[in-house]
């Protein structure tokens, strides 16, 4: 009985080796691929290259426009806390102008 036991059990882990090999063992949150760039009206540029899923980035100066060459969608705030106060969406390969220094922070959502 131990011999069938011991022989499923390796089965069992050789079946479980395979899937991580295949799968990974990651479970992090996929990331944007592409680049998120926002400009204020003075000319200041900032960007993130890469971002993560459902991570709230601030903006290091108040913006007017933002351009999303990422492959998901963007949320953009202009609080500095996203979540709140008023929210635009920016789509994948789009772009939004708000005419004045108003953007604050961002978030990326699949």
């Amino acid at each position: 009985m131990n011999a069938v036991l011991s022989r499923a059990g390796r089965a069992a882990l050789a079946l479980g080796t395979a899937l991580v090999l295949a799968t990974g063992l990651s479970t992090s949150a996929q990331g944007a691929t592409g680049s998120f760039t926002y400009r204020s009206t003075g000319g200041l540029v900032g960007n993130f290259v890469d971002p993560p899923n459902n991570t709230c980035f601030f903006f290091e100066f108040p913006a007017s426009r933002a351009e999303n060459n990422t492959n998901i969608r963007a949320k953009v705030y202009n609080s500095t806390v996203c979540g709140s106060g008023v929210v635009r969406d920016v789509p994948a390969h789009g772009a939004l102008d708000v005419g004045s220094d108003s953007l604050n922070s961002v978030q990326f959502v699949p």
